[in-house]
């Protein structure tokens, strides 16, 4: 899915070429980039091995890991290279471009790959724009973007990777865990995603529950299709001292992590837990994601289903990537 680029209040050559310097700090700027592409972005780790080579970024996301490629100028075909190289060798299928301009052939050949399922890939055009004498800041526009339906598609024909039957065995074995001490989770008794990843609806066709894996953390999500449900996050937030007065009594030692806004047509609202499928995770852990999973589904099921169903339909604004 594409999508046009802004263009006014931007500068050129503000930033030294290439590696971390380009944009300056995108780790301290990743705020900033999820408030573009909506994915949950956190704890990024830079120049991160790949064989022979290194990864600018690799962070955590809602839908697994992501690697990040920074590459100063017009997209060019040793960066794409570098970027299938690197979905591949971390055995992860999210990536994000980012590009100071996109070239045609290149932005088709994103849209291509996320179609046929190679991965799902975001190209993301950035600009430096400064506001009087303050330091150049990046501003970053989505130029090409998985749809949601492509975000969801399994791996189906082929065979798993490594990566794909780690994640396969861990949303196993917590199944497996709900039912045997017979927690109330929603994903009790699903089949186990290769993404490391099960959806139930919470309201509606936009609306719904995720437990999603990365390689050291697992979140159980709440969270709205982009385009759909996006008014819904103003109404749980203007309640959130009462969600969280109730998440407490579950006695977990964590608690719900609340984003500041909706980001690009899409918001969640997470529990973390510090273990994922390259750990060897034990009973324990499995037990709070279990118990979260219940929780988040307990607490929030009866506001949820108070919401105006007017809500469901563009309610914070219109998408053009709001399929499913």
């Amino acid at each position: 899915m594409r999508t046009s680029p802004r263009g006014s209040g931007l500068i050129s050559g503000a930033w030294p070429k290439e590696g971390p310097a380009f944009p300056p700090g995108l780790g301290s700027h990743l705020g900033e980039l999820d408030k573009t592409l909506g994915l949950g972005l956190k704890n990024p780790r830079s120049e991160v091995g790949a064989g022979d080579f290194r990864i600018d970024l690799v962070a955590e996301t809602d839908f697994g890991d992501v690697v990040i490629e920074n590459q100063y100028d017009r997209s060019d075909h040793r960066h794409l290279g570098q970027l299938v190289t690197y979905l591949a060798d971390r055995d992860v299928h999210l990536a994000i471009w980012i590009v100071e301009e996109g070239r045609p052939e290149h932005v088709k050949a994103v849209e291509v790959l996320n179609e046929r399922g190679v991965g799902r890939i975001w190209m993301v055009a950035v600009r430096a724009i400064r506001i009087g004498t303050s330091a150049a800041a990046p501003l970053f526009t989505t130029v090409v973007a998985p749809s949601e339906s492509e975000l969801a598609k399994e791996s189906t024909g082929k065979e798993l990777s490594p990566g794909e039957i780690k994640k396969r065995d861990f949303i196993a074995a917590l199944v497996e865990h709900a039912g045997e001490v017979d927690i109330a989770s929603p994903f009790q008794g699903r089949t186990p995603s290769v993404h490391g990843m099960l959806h139930t609806p919470a309201r509606g066709q936009g609306l719904f529950y995720r437990v999603a894996v990365n390689k050291k953390e697992s979140r159980v999500v709440l969270t709205n299709v982009k385009g759909k449900w996006e008014g819904a996050f103003s109404e749980l937030a203007s309640q959130r001292s009462d969600l969280d007065r109730t998440f407490a009594t579950a006695g977990l030692p964590g608690t719900l992590e609340w984003p500041e806004q909706v980001s690009a047509g899409r918001w969640a609202i997470r529990y973390a837990v510090e273990v994922g499928y390259e750990d060897e995770f034990s009973a324990e852990s499995l037990r709070e994601l279990n118990r979260a999973a219940a929780e988040v589904k307990r607490v929030f099921d009866p506001f949820v289903n108070e919401l105006d169903p007017s809500l469901e339909e563009g309610s914070g604004g219109s998408s053009d990537d709001s399929d499913e």
